[in-house]
């Protein structure tokens, strides 16, 4: 599965660099493979993978004083052949 994952802090000002720095923590030491972008995190992993990883994330933003949390979560799922975000750029670029 290719899971895109973005967690918001609420409440704590507009900077969030500190924020999005504690959950890249959590999801690099995930062992997972993901890549970053401006708006979220894509995350190659499966279900029993991914709420731990959301979970801990939320723990480790509370222990910062954040008393809201949004996290929005994006599932791609394919059963009939690997499916990898580089394969799946890989065909998009075979395309353009």
């Amino acid at each position: 599965m290719i899971i895109e994952l973005s967690i918001i802090p609420i409440g704590v000002g507009t900077s969030l660099s500190k924020y999005v720095a504690c959950v890249m923590k959590v999801i690099g030491a995930s062992g997972l493979k993901y890549e970053s972008h401006s708006m979220g995190t894509n995350i190659e992993c499966g279900w029993d993978d991914i709420v731990p990883i959301i979970k801990k994330c939320h723990d480790e933003l509370k222990k910062m004083g954040v008393e809201r949390i949004s996290t929005s979560l994006k599932i791609s799922e394919r059963t009939d052949k690997p499916y990898t975000m580089e394969g799946k750029m890989h065909s998009l670029e075979e395309k353009l």
